[in-house]
C-alpha cells in the first residue's frame, strides 16, 4: 500500500478535509493533495506527527494499509457504527439522486433493475441445477424425511443466496454511484480552489476559459473502480456474514475430505496384504498415494481459505505434478499385473459342493425355486433325488412345507472371514476364481417330472386366484363402507334439515312473541 493512498484513507476515516488535514500538520492544503496525488512525500518529521495524531507506526503508514491495520486493532465491533453508516448509506443515496438529473435517475434505475433480473435468472437456474442434483443423490431416502433435508436446504441457500445478492448489489451501486459522486464532488471542490488560484496567478480569460472547458471534459471521464477509498461498515458486515456462512460450508467439506484421508492410509495399510502380486501391488501402492497427495492438496486450500492464510501455489502446483506422475505410474503397473492373473471358470473347482436329497413322489408333490439355475433330468426311478450344487460360502437346505418342497441358498454367516482370506490368497496367487452360482438338477422319472409341472402350474394358478379374490372382497369391502358412508351422509343432511326447520319455527314464533309484546305495551299506553 502506498503512502499517498494511506494518508487520504486516514483523512476520510477521520472525516478531515484536505484544508483541516493541513492545519493539524501545519503545512498548506497544496502539500497534503501533492502527498494523496504521490506527486511529493512529507518530510520526517510531518511522518512521525502523522503517526503520533492517528495511532500508527511507521511501517504501518508506509508500507500496510492503514484500513486493514485499523480494524485488526478494534477488539469490539460497535452495533451503533453499523447503524449510523447505513444511515448514512441512505443519506448519500438520498443526497446524490437529489442532484441528478432525470435521465441520470432513470438510467441508474433501469441498471439496477437489469441486475435484480440478472440475479433472479442466475438463482433459477442454480434452483433448478441443485434441485435435480439432489433428487437424484437422494432418491433413495423416504418421501418425509426427503422433504424436510429439502426444504432445509433450500431455505438455508435461499438466504444464502440473498444475502450475496443483496451484498454484491450493494457494492456494485455504491461503486458505480455513490463512490464516483463522492470522488467527483471532492474533485470538484479542488478545482473550483485551483480555479481561483489560478484566477489570481493568470490574468489571461482566454487561457481561464479554455481551463474550465478542460475541467469539464475531465469530469465526465472520472470513473471510480477502487473502492480503497471509501469503506463502509454496513456493506462492510454483509459481506462478513456472507463469508462466514461459505467458510461454514467449506468446513462441511473439508471434514469429509479428512475422513477420506484417514480412509485412504488405511488403504494404504490394506495395499500390503497384496504384496505378493507384484505389479498390483506397486500400482496400487503408487495410486493411494497419489490420492493422498490430492485429498492433502485439497485439504490444505480449505484450510488456508477457512483461516484466510495465502496458499503456496507454486509448491501445491509440484505436488499435484507429481501425483498425475504417479497416478500414471499406477495405472500402467495394474494393467501390466492383470496380464498375470489366470481366470479360473471351472465349477468342478476345490470350493464347489454338492448337497444331495431324496423324497418319494407324492400326487401333489411340487418344487419351489426363485432364483436358480434349475434342470429336469428323466431317469427310470419312481423317486425325486435333488441335487443342489453351490459355493462352498454359500449354505444350501430344502424346507418342507406339506408337499411342497422349497429350495433356497443364503450366504454362510460363518465363512465370511474365510471367503476374504481365500481371496486374498488367490489374489497373491493370481488366480481370479469364479463363484458358481447355485445349480439345482431334479432326477425322477418322466412321468413324475410332468406331474411336478403339473402341480407347481396348478399352485401358482391357485394363488393368483387366492389373491384375485381377497382383493376382490377388499373391493367389496370398500364398496360396502362407501355405501354405509353415503347412508351416514344421508342421515346427517336430514339432521341439518329438521334443525333448520325448528330454527325456523322458532324464529317465527319469537316474531309472534315480540308482535304480542308491542301490542301489550301499546294497549298499556293507551289506557
Amino acid at each position: 500500500m502506498k503512502l499517498s493512498d494511506n494518508l487520504k484513507i486516514i483523512r476520510k476515516d477521520n472525516n478531515l478535509s484536505q484544508e483541516q488535514l493541513a492545519e493539524k500538520l501545519g503545512v498548506s492544503r497544496q502539500a497534503v493533495s501533492k502527498w494523496e496525488s504521490g506527486q511529493s512525500y512529507p518530510e520526517m518529521d510531518k511522518v512521525l506527527l502523522i503517526c503520533k495524531l492517528f495511532n500508527f507506526n511507521i511501517d504501518e503508514l508506509m508500507n500496510e494499509n492503514v484500513m486493514e491495520v485499523s480494524q485488526n486493532k478494534q477488539s469490539k465491533t460497535n452495533i451503533n457504527k453499523y447503524i449510523e453508516d447505513f444511515f448514512g448509506f441512505i443519506n448519500k443515496t438520498i443526497d446524490m439522486l437529489s442532484v441528478m438529473r432525470f435521465r441520470d435517475r432513470l438510467k441508474c434505475l433501469l441498471e439496477n433493475i437489469i441486475m435484480c433480473a440478472i440475479v433472479v435468472v442466475v438463482f433459477l437456474v442454480l434452483s433448478a441445477i441443485g434441485g435435480h442434483i439432489f433428487a437424484n443423490a437422494f432418491g433413495f431416502l423416504s418421501s418425509n424425511i426427503f422433504i424436510i433435508i429439502r426444504n432445509f436446504l433450500e431455505s438455508f441457500f435461499t438466504i444464502l443466496y440473498l444475502i450475496l445478492s443483496a451484498t454484491v448489489l450493494l457494492h456494485i451501486f455504491k461503486v458505480r454511484y455513490l463512490d464516483y459522486y463522492e470522488i467527483v464532488k471532492e474533485k470538484n471542490d479542488e478545482e473550483k480552489q485551483n480555479e481561483n488560484e489560478i484566477e489570481k496567478e493568470e490574468q489571461e480569460e482566454v487561457y481561464d476559459d479554455k481551463r474550465k472547458v478542460f475541467i469539464e471534459k475531465k469530469k465526465e471521464k472520472i470513473i471510480i473502480r477502487d473502492p480503497n477509498h471509501s469503506q463502509s461498515k454496513f456493506l462492510n458486515g454483509l459481506a462478513r456474514i456472507c463469508l462466514a456462512f461459505i467458510k461454514f460450508i467449506a468446513i462441511c467439506i473439508a471434514i469429509c475430505f479428512a475422513i477420506t484421508f484417514v480412509a485412504l492410509f488405511c488403504v494404504l495399510m490394506l495395499s500390503f496384504m497384496f504384496i505378493k502380486t507384484g505389479f498390483i501391488f506397486w500400482g496400487t501402492l503408487l495410486a493411494t498415494i497419489s490420492a493422498i497427495i490430492v485429498n492433502f492438496i485439497i485439504l490444505e486450500l480449505f484450510y488456508n481459505f477457512i483461516v484466510s492464510k495465502k496458499s503456496k501455489k507454486i509448491r501445491m502446483a509440484i505436488s499435484f505434478v507429481i501425483a498425475l506422475i504417479l497416478a500414471g505410474l499406477s495405472i500402467g503397473m495394474i494393467l501390466i499385473g492383470i496380464t498375470n492373473f489366470d481366470y479360473i471358470t471351472d465349477t468342478k473347482a476345490k470350493n464347489v459342493i454338492e448337497d444331495v436329497y431324496e423324497y418319494k413322489m407324492t400326487e401333489n408333490l411340487s418344487i419351489n425355486y426363485m432364483v436358480y439355475d434349475v434342470k429336469y433330468i428323466e431317469n427310470n426311478s419312481d423317486k425325486v433325488k435333488i441335487v443342489v450344487k453351490h459355493s462352498k460360502y454359500v449354505d444350501a437346505d430344502i424346507q418342507e412345507y406339506g408337499e411342497t418342497l422349497e429350495v433356497y441358498c443364503r450366504p454362510s454367516n460363518n465363512s465370511i472371514m474365510e471367503l476374504v482370506r481365500d481371496k486374498i490368497k488367490e489374489i497373491n496367487n493370481r488366480e481370479i476364481i469364479e463363484e458358481p452360482y447355485p445349480e439345482v438338477y431334479i432326477y425322477s422319472s418322466k412321468e413324475n417330472i410332468e406331474k411336478m409341472k403339473q402341480n407347481e402350474k396348478t399352485k401358482y394358478e391357485t394363488s393368483i386366484e387366492r389373491e384375485l379374490a381377497r382383493f376382490n372382497q377388499e373391493n367389496q369391502d370398500l364398496q360396502n363402507e362407501i355405501i354405509e358412508l353415503e347412508d351416514e351422509i344421508a342421515e346427517l343432511e336430514d339432521e341439518i334439515a329438521d334443525k333448520e326447520n325448528t330454527i325456523e319455527v322458532l324464529k317465527s314464533e319469537i316474531k309472534d312473541l315480540n308482535l304480542e309484546l308491542n301490542d301489550g305495551v301499546y294497549s298499556e299506553e293507551l289506557n
